[in-house]
């Protein structure tokens, strides 16, 4: 064997060629009993399957109710007409309705993770139990004594499928229906499945590692099967070990992995780079070959393992393949995707909405639970060596999460052009199935690593390092904001969003409660495809016929409200890109509004009182046009500006600005009374240091609005909510 211990379980004096009758029986006997016990394990796990099948059912139905209940309160906050206290009263019942639709269906993620280890333990233990069954029988046999397993008792340790018992699926044609759109369909051709030395069919054309191990040694030449061993590895992680395993090939002392094709210089080389495998024992390459040679399940494979000194131990181990939980959990999600939902579906819509919600819910559950067992490999993996130890604690300790999604989703999601990507700051790192590798995995950890947590920077250095990382991950995504909140400010920061109106009417109606209010109509559009942002925009004054903006506001060329106000500022979007200025909004806007605060303008900031270069002239003046000392000014003094700045930190405020060499828009805002809060002149300052060149500020106080999709994140005053007549939204499509 190349001076190489073969390593073997057993007592060198079992050979079947010399044994007393006696010790060929005892271990018949033997076997017998350790097949009953398998067989009981078996019935008990399946037992525990079902209760938990009925535990996953109770925590669906209860989870069912909770969604009701929590949609019939939300439709009541969202009723028109209440006073006051009435809708404090409804959105608080709602939240309450909300939060507990989130603990049932916390319950009901944590009973279908419990179902799910429930039925992979009976799968388990059923396929160990068939195994020494089956070989109970072979040994029964070669000693002429009856089988102590006939085939029933053999299918019976089988689980039952899988099924759901909906009550609105109780036909057998509904069930069978239900049973396929989630998930309960056969493994796909081809799927690797466990196998024993016993068992194993080579030819089978079913493809697992003892497959690939056994086609080596058929082909190798005899000098090679000579000095050559297979080698037997079991798989210590969680919910695997001791029950399926890997087989490589050793000669002398390097290890090939016949699956992947890849060599170790030793059997230490191999468990480093795979940790999470113990080795068990060894086969002679030239007795795997006589043993391969003989049919599964034989008298004559049953004598062979005899023959080869093997234990009953490395004889009964299953053998799948090198991450046999991660790839079963693929196969089952590529299966399900395959297959689609029903294609005949009902004509009854309710059942109809039913079918394809519970076909999208099992498709997210075997997404999980494909996701659950790649990063499970990926952390084993990444902490057997010093270096990836140290990169999976740091991730851990900033709360930084790793997702792998399928290749289809992933072209989706952000870092489509790679394999994988880090969000900035403490976001989660994502990758796509087939980048799921360590390597990827570090370069991921080092970038995220190198991210700074998000807030709005206080040197031009953290600015610098934030657009940059803000920037990055835009394009990485461009249909996804990127999001942190800091000191009471909201941050939303888009790549070239597209701008639409949201118009609220600020009409009597409005104002007695009569017609829905601005952060209703906003949700309303936030429900639309995409991503969206809406914020309220125009200043405001109240007459008895409606609410009239200060400075013009124009849609596709046209004003469609307000006055002319050319000492204010205006932001606009036009074919040609976002323009900020002085005076009314250009007529040839896709949108804008003018009467707005400036922040920054053309890369000027804006303030109070005007202030120069150091050595400027005493003379430059303090308030109004600079004159001949523009060229020195730092900052241009706004009364409007200094209006809003002496309103203090805590006062609400939202701010438009854009960075015209990244093409991202930033929206910041603050809802009133927050605490700390940031003063007009900080977040100014901010948004400097991130290179933005053009922002402007507008209606803030309890105006402050900001919703992100559906939900609202700055709430303004009920009054205000009420007459608040235009708002801008910025969608990022579908």
């Amino acid at each position: 064997m190349g001076g190489t211990t073969s390593i073997r379980g057993g007592s060198s004096t079992g050979s079947s060629s010399g044994a007393s009758g006696a010790d060929a029986a005892r271990r018949a006997e033997e076997a017998r009993q350790r097949a009953e016990a398998a067989r009981k394990a078996a019935e008990a796990a399946r037992k525990a399957a079902e209760a938990a099948r009925r535990a996953a059912e109770a925590a669906r139905l209860a989870q069912e109710k909770a969604r009701a209940e929590a949609a019939k309160a939300k439709q009541q906050a969202q009723q028109p007409g209440q006073t006051p206290e009435e809708q404090k009263a409804s959105r608080k019942e709602a939240e309450a309705a909300a939060k507990a639709q989130k603990v049932a269906e916390q319950r009901a993620s944590k009973a279908d993770e419990a179902l799910r280890a429930a039925e992979e333990k009976a799968a388990r233990t059923a396929r160990q139990a068939q195994g020494a069954m089956g070989q109970a029988n072979v040994l029964a046999t070669q000693q002429g004594l009856a089988q102590p397993f006939d085939d029933k008792s053999v299918n019976g340790v089988k689980p039952r499928a899988a099924t759901s018992d909906v009550s609105s699926f109780d036909a057998a044609p509904r069930r069978e229906g239900m049973d396929k759109l989630l998930g309960n369909v056969p493994s796909p051709t081809g799927s690797a499945e466990g196998s024993t030395l016993l068992t194993e069919d080579a030819k089978d054309g079913k493809v697992n590692c003892l497959d690939v191990a056994a086609d080596w040694v058929d082909k190798a030449s005899p000098e090679l099967r000579a000095r050559s061993e297979m080698v037997f590895l079991q798989d210590q992680r969680p919910g695997a070990e001791g029950q399926t395993g890997h087989v490589v090939v050793r000669q002398g002392e390097q290890v090939l992995d016949p699956t992947t094709n890849q060599s170790y210089e030793s059997m230490e080389a191999y468990k480093k780079a795979q940790p999470q495998y113990q080795e068990v024992g060894s086969v002679p390459a030239t007795d795997a070959q006589r043993i391969f040679d003989t049919p599964p399940g034989s008298p004559e494979r049953a004598a062979e393992l005899e023959k080869a000194k093997l234990s009953p131990e490395l004889r009964n181990m299953m053998v799948a393949d090198a991450s046999p939980a991660e790839q079963q959990a693929w196969d089952r999600y590529d299966a399900h995707v395959k297959a689609g939902p029903p294609k005949d579906l009902p004509q009854n819509m309710g059942l109809r909405q039913e079918i394809l919600e519970a076909h999208a819910a099992k498709t997210k559950e075997l997404a999980d639970a494909a996701n659950k067992a790649s990063v499970e490999r990926l952390r084993t993996e990444l902490g057997s060596t010093p270096e990836g130890k140290k990169a999976l604690e740091d991730l851990d300790a900033r709360g930084v999460g790793i997702h792998v999604v399928d290749d289809a989703s992933y072209a989706r999601l952000p870092g489509a052009g790679t394999d994988g990507h880090a969000l900035p700051g403490n976001g989660d790192i994502t990758l796509s199935r087939k980048g799921a590798t360590v390597d990827v995995l570090q370069r991921e950890a080092r970038r995220s690593a190198d991210t700074q947590q998000l807030k709005l920077p206080t040197t031009p250095e953290e600015g610098e390092r934030l657009a940059v990382s803000v920037s990055e991950t835009l394009k990485a995504n461009p249909r996804q904001p990127v999001e942190f909140e800091d000191g009471g400010l909201h941050v939303v920061a888009m790549r070239n969003p597209k701008a639409s109106l949201v118009e609220n009417g600020g009409s009597v109606a409005d104002v007695l409660g009569l017609s829905p209010s601005f952060t209703e109509e906003a949700q309303a559009a936030g429900k639309q495809p995409g991503s969206d942002t809406i914020v309220n925009t125009s200043f405001y004054d109240f007459a008895a016929w409606g609410t009239n903006p200060v400075g013009q506001v124009v849609k596709n060329g046209e004003v469609i409200a307000g006055n002319s106000d050319p000492d204010r500022f205006y932001a606009a979007w036009t074919d040609s890109g976002m323009k900020f200025g002085q005076g009314d909004p250009p007529k040839d806007a896709n949108l804008a509004f003018g009467g707005a605060v400036p922040v920054i303008i053309d890369g000027t900031p804006y303030g109070v009182g005007n202030q120069y270069k150091p050595g400027t002239d005493a003379a430059a003046p303090d308030k109004g046009d600079p004159g001949a000392f523009a060229g020195d000014l730092t900052q241009r003094n706004n009364e409007s500006f200094r209006a809003q700045e002496e309103r203090g930190k805590e006062v609400g405020k939202v701010i438009v600005g854009y960075d015209r060499d990244t093409g991202t828009t930033y929206v910041v805002a603050q809802e009133d009374g927050s605490k700390p809060g940031k003063t007009l002149s900080e977040i100014r300052d901010a948004l400097v240091k991130l290179g933005v060149d053009d922002a402007v500020s507008f209606d803030g106080s309890d105006s402050a609005t900001l919703v992100r999709d559906d939900q609202v994140k700055v709430e303004p005053g009920w009054a205000k909510n009420q007459t608040i007549p235009y708002g801008l939204r910025l969608s990022l499509g579908e």
